[in-house]
């Protein structure tokens, strides 16, 4: 990771914490994808970014932390995470890394809110929920930041609430960690609440950034 330039985040920020998920069993594939890995490395700009969202946070709620899930990906791993589930349901959900996206780039972070003892905050569906649980908007992603407004997501996540579909104290912890990435630049996939990432379009991020061939 470090000679593609990529920098642990708790080198910025040691209160972040990190729980990767692909370090244990507890993910979609139920396997472990990163064999020692333990720490979250990022491009280091947009390691700096959710820093800066730590520290938004802490502004909202002191008690709060970011808990990070997954950051950067080797293509490899990518790769192999697509073997795993090719010929499943899950198959249409894991891009089968020819040309890599936003994880193999670095540019891209799963994470939630915890309390201090690292306790997650309900999110209304647990990380890699497939299920309709787990968007935070109707409409499909574009590079205009005027469609991925925190109020585009407020109205999409309280009609789940309504709904019945999450808890209304879900979505309002959905809504909080929406509005603290957005204050930092930072922006939610679509159907994945865990998931944010720059507004930048993917060729561009192909452009700017060296994809982790390893």
């Amino acid at each position: 990771m470090q000679e593609y330039g990529m920098v642990n985040i708790q080198m910025i920020d040691n209160d972040i914490l990190v729980n990767l998920k692909y370090t244990t069993t507890d993910n979609f594939v139920g396997q472990d994808m990163y064999g020692d890995l333990q720490e979250a490395y990022l491009e280091r700009e947009f390691a700096n970014r959710v820093a800066k969202a730590q520290s938004i946070l802490k502004e909202y709620n002191p008690n709060y932390t970011l808990l990070i899930y997954d950051a950067a990906r080797p293509i490899s791993v990518q790769r192999a995470m697509r073997q795993c589930v090719e010929g499943t349901s899950l198959e249409r959900f894991v891009a089968d890394g020819t040309r890599g996206g936003r994880h193999n780039y670095g540019v891209a972070v799963d994470l939630t809110i915890a309390t201090l003892d690292g306790t997650p905050l309900d999110m209304g569906a647990g990380f890699d929920d497939f299920t309709e649980a787990a968007s935070v908007k109707g409409t499909a992603d574009t590079s205009d930041a005027a469609t991925r407004t925190p109020e585009v997501y407020r109205r999409y996540i309280n009609n789940l609430a309504k709904r019945g579909i999450i808890s209304y104290q879900a979505a309002q912890n959905r809504i909080l960690l929406i509005e603290v990435m957005h204050k930092a630049g930072l922006y939610p996939y679509r159907r994945e609440w865990w998931h944010y990432e720059d507004i930048m379009p993917m060729d561009s991020v192909r452009i700017k950034y060296k994809l982790l061939d390893f």
